[in-house]
């Protein structure tokens, strides 16, 4: 007998979390369904978080590996330009499990080891072990990932992606020295083709990796290496590694279609040129959940178009400019240390250049 709920999320990460529970408080009946075993493991994240989340999110003290008071930008020239950037370095695993408690404790029901496999003509057939379980929705959320299933179903994908890889160390003893470990790192390199390399510090680690463009040469591999090489971090430093695609192609043309919509990084939610995500995938959680929430309560799937317009009045305009920069950014790519340096600073968060248009 097929299972039904007013609304079905795919995906148990931020924006998955956080749409379920403000669904679930408006009271719909909400189930989550998570590929993965444990909600919030393996992180494939660096974890950083701007200030202003908490105006949407509690952030308990425990999900805080370390306050960030400023960012620091190395450039290719080995120039460092200091910018203010408040926020945090989170334990992403623990404040993903935090947003799934609140989800549960607020009505919905989460389905781990559970894998959304078909769309059928009524709903979704989600695999459990050796059983198939069809669910029959009233809305469907996709909050599956940079490669979503659900945008596929519906012919929204990301078609930019960055190949991130990244591991975990312990904290270099220079960043204590100047303020360094209260700052969020991001260098620059003609090697890190197409994007960049990080060091987050958090508490007594720090996560350090790349970020690269594979259609531009980019090799995530060789361009770590010489990122841990620049920072003097040696293999014995290293406690752990991870990895995974950031979109950075924009937002995906049509983030609603019929009874479905998209959010996070399936939606392509991610900036662009920092491939930020977190931030946006819980705003973009919130309106979605408060969308189906009306859609449910007046029987009107029209009031799903608001979580479009909502969403672009938000954060299409700044998405859009992001876009115009990542794509000015590719085009000047540079192996000579100057030129990428100055597309770095007419396309970078970090300068005044940026808040200027691309045309």
């Amino acid at each position: 007998m097929a299972r039904e709920v007013d609304l079905l999320v795919v995906g148990a990460g931020p924006a998955g979390c956080t749409a379920a529970r403000v669904a679930a408080e408006q009271g719909l009946q909400v189930l989550v369904v998570e590929r993965r075993a444990t909600v919030g493991l393996p992180v494939q994240c660096a974890e950083y978080v701007p200030a202003q989340i908490v105006a949407y999110v509690p952030l308990p003290e425990g999900c805080i590996a370390q306050p960030i008071r400023a960012l620091r930008t190395h450039l290719s020239t080995g120039e460092t330009v200091e910018t203010p950037a408040p926020g945090y370095v989170l334990h992403r695993a623990l404040f993903d499990k935090t947003l799934a408690v609140a989800a549960r404790r607020a009505g919905a029901e989460i389905w781990t080891s559970a894998r959304a496999v078909e769309r059928t003509p009524r709903g979704v057939l989600v695999r459990r072990g050796s059983d198939l379980e069809e669910v029959v929705p009233r809305i469907l959320i996709g909050a599956d990932g940079p490669l979503s299933t659900v945008g596929r179903w519906v012919g929204q994908v990301n078609a930019d992606l960055i190949d991130a890889l990244q591991v975990e160390v312990v904290l270099p003893p220079s960043l204590a020295e100047d303020g360094g470990r209260e700052c969020t790192h991001i260098c620059f390199d003609p090697v890190y083709r197409g994007g960049y390399g990080w060091l987050f510090p958090k508490g007594e680690t720090a996560n350090v990796g790349v970020g690269v463009n594979r259609k531009m040469g980019g090799d995530p591999s060789h361009a770590l290496a010489h990122l841990l090489d620049r920072l003097h971090i040696r293999p014995g430093d290293i406690l752990g590694r991870t990895g995974g695609p950031v979109p950075s192609g924009g937002p995906v043309a049509h983030i609603r279609v019929g009874e479905v919509l998209l959010v996070g990084d399936a939606a392509g939610h991610t900036h662009p040129v920092t491939g930020a995500g977190i931030f946006a995938a819980i705003v973009g959680g919130t309106l979605a959940g408060q969308a189906a929430a009306r859609a449910v309560r007046t029987g009107d799937l029209r009031a799903l178009e608001e979580y479009e317009r909502e969403w672009d009045a938000f954060m299409g305009g700044p998405l859009r400019h992001a876009l115009k920069k990542r794509r000015y950014l590719d085009a000047h790519w540079s192996d000579d240390p100057i030129a990428l340096s100055a597309a770095v600073r007419r396309t970078w968060i970090a300068f005044r250049e940026y808040g200027r248009p691309e045309g």
